[in-house]
């Protein structure tokens, strides 16, 4: 196989991390130390970076435990983690692997931009607030997939110049689209259910993020 090493300005990290996300590996990693929890599930990306950046065989190394867990192999994280193991990845591709291992090698431990910072915090709140079970952060670009509901980044090319856009955005986040004007023909969703366990405090912190993505 062919590993590439790669250097990341921090937009290309905001795609990899958006990547991780899409991918599930935020339901465990952290990027930065210091945002996991005291127990934390899996080691940040930031700690992985710094036990494996003068490894000259790390790509290849976590590239294969990306996509093939750790469940077989060494426990490199005992007693540091809460998870005794890694399970598999099926649905990351190997190159998707090889960009998530390059952009986490590429991570420099205490040099974080505070973009990515946020960046990692919103898409934290997207996920545990359940909205991106339905929400992708980019479009798909196979004409044939019909999504559930429409990308954050095709909502904010829509909406980010409208007049009274947060206003309109939040009130949908919170109390759902039953009764508005349907806005998006080309998803398989005919209305935006309400979210109730979400605080119009996080859903202004929300939408405000989406409005500010550029397009794909």
């Amino acid at each position: 196989y062919l590993f590439v090493v790669i250097n990341f300005p921090a937009h290309a990290s905001n795609k990899s991390l958006e990547l991780a996300t899409e991918r599930g590996c935020l339901t465990c990693h952290f990027v930065k130390h210091d945002l996991a929890k005291k127990i934390k599930l899996a080691p940040s990306y930031e700690e992985i970076a710094a036990r494996y950046n003068d490894n000259k065989d790390a790509v290849e190394y976590l590239t294969n435990r990306i996509i093939d867990g750790t469940v077989t192999g060494k426990q490199n994280w005992k007693g540091e983690v809460n998870m005794r193991f890694m399970p598999p990845n099926v649905n990351v591709s190997r190159i998707e692997a090889n960009q998530i291992t390059n952009w986490i090698l590429n991570i420099e431990e205490n040099q974080i931009s505070p973009e990515v910072v946020k960046h990692e915090r919103m898409l934290a709140l997207a996920i545990t607030s359940g909205c991106t079970t339905c929400h992708a952060i980019n479009k798909n670009p196979d004409r044939r997939y019909v999504p559930l509901a429409p990308a954050y980044r095709e909502i904010a090319e829509k909406f980010a110049s409208q007049k009274g856009a947060r206003s309109t955005l939040i009130d949908s986040v919170m109390h759902g689209t039953f009764n508005k004007e349907k806005n998006w023909k080309n998803v398989n969703m005919r209305f935006m259910p309400p979210s109730p366990a979400l605080s119009k405090e996080n859903a202004g912190k929300l939408v405000d993020w989406i409005l500010s993505l550029e397009s794909n």
